[in-house]
């Protein structure tokens, strides 16, 4: 599997573009058009039930395009090559057909791939997912695309559970305690890495998001900062693009006086060093500032590397990661939602769940309520409570 950062085709330029080759450096053919068709549109097929306003009350099956992130763009090219990978492992031993020929595979082998191959091989029940959504994904696509018939792949009760019996990993807290953070910017090494830490627990960004931030963007908030009739705003408010976001979806993010002075004196400091050296023009507000580097956009995992490399010597737990600090934030963001400032609930969960999906980026029900991945924070809020000694 190989990634181009920016192909170019017959005047379009597909950013990335995913290839999965054989042993031989032979990508195969339905593979390839799928990779290339998630490149040129970051679209997916997806299985919809529509009902008919008859009195028979008829219903159908349609694929309607469904849009996805980067992020599960890759996680789909990673799994299935993981499938095409077993494909030619049973053609290696048995002779049968290798990944060349995936569009011939039956529903009951896929099944079988998911159910019994897979639940020997992962640890955790959400990779189990994952790979399911792949190759749903995939089969889809090559359904829509008149390559195979339609499959219906699902996972049964006892895999997941054998999955979660795999796992060795133990349950652990994906919030960081207000201690911890301090630790953990005590010993950061520069302001930027520092930024990058807060905007994590502060503003709720995945590490992704960070490249969303642009000096073009935050120009004006920097304005308002020091203009005298925005003296009483402490909320600052900017609008983070879809193509930064999972999910492409755009929204509202909020930085405080303090931070957005903070993010300032990085642009006007660190950031201008380093323009001062190498005449950059990248819009990205943080820069890279590696010998490799200096002067590029940082990567999409910049804010995971530097959490990795700074947690350890504040002392945090090695489980945490830099995705749990946007957890931290949605917790307490949905305990300030919830309770007044005597620590009383002044606000019903829902209301206050709805806040934290729209701070998150998370997409809402059909009926308006925040998703069951938003919900998770109504436990978590207990769990930080206890952490934080206030219960």
């Amino acid at each position: 599997m190989k990634k181009f950062s920016s192909f170019e085709y017959c005047g379009i330029t597909l950013s990335p573009l995913w290839v999965i080759f054989n042993n031989q450096w032979k990508p195969p053919l339905s593979p390839l058009l799928f990779t290339t068709f998630l490149a040129r549109f970051n679209t997916v097929f997806e299985l919809r039930c529509f009902s008919h306003n008859n009195r028979k009350g008829e219903t159908t099956l349609e694929l309607v395009e469904k849009e996805v992130g980067e992020k599960t763009i890759r996680s789909y090219v990673f799994n299935l090559a993981q499938f095409l990978s077993y494909l030619e492992e049973c053609h290696l031993e048995h002779n049968t057909p290798d990944m060349h020929s995936s569009t011939s595979c039956s529903e009951r082998f896929v099944n079988h791939y998911l159910n019994k191959v897979l639940a020997s091989r992962l640890l955790a029940p959400g990779s189990l997912d994952a790979h399911r959504s792949a190759l749903t994904a995939y089969f889809n696509f090559c359904h829509y695309m008149e390559f195979g018939p339609r499959m219906m792949l699902s996972l049964d009760r006892k895999t997941r559970q054998e999955v979660a019996n795999n796992s060795e990993k133990p349950n652990y807290i994906k919030y960081v305690t207000r201690n911890y953070r301090r630790n953990l910017l005590i010993h950061c090494h520069t302001l930027a890495e520092k930024l990058m830490m807060r905007l994590g627990f502060a503003v709720g960004l995945r590490t992704s998001e960070l490249t969303g931030l642009t000096t073009k963007g935050l120009a004006p908030l920097f304005t308002q900062l020091e203009a005298s009739e925005f003296t009483h705003v402490e909320q600052f408010k900017y609008w983070l693009k879809g193509c930064y976001t999972k999910g492409g979806r755009s929204r509202w993010i909020y930085f405080d006086r303090e931070l957005l002075s903070d993010m300032q004196r990085y642009y006007k400091t660190e950031r201008q060093w380093v323009i001062d050296q190498t005449k950059s023009t990248e819009d990205t507000f943080f820069l890279r500032t590696d010998n490799g580097g200096l002067g590029k956009r940082i990567s999409a995992e910049q804010g995971t590397n530097v959490f990795k490399k700074r947690a350890s010597s504040a002392g945090l737990n090695p489980q945490l990661s830099f995705h749990d600090l946007r957890h931290t934030f949605a917790t307490e963001l949905f305990h300030e939602e919830i309770t007044g400032p005597d620590g009383r609930e002044t606000r019903s969960e829902s209301a206050a769940l709805i806040v934290v999906a729209q701070r998150l980026g998370h997409a809402f029900t059909k009926s308006g309520h925040a998703p069951p991945v938003t919900t998770r924070y109504i436990r978590m809020r207990v769990q930080m409570l206890e952490l934080e000694g206030e219960l």
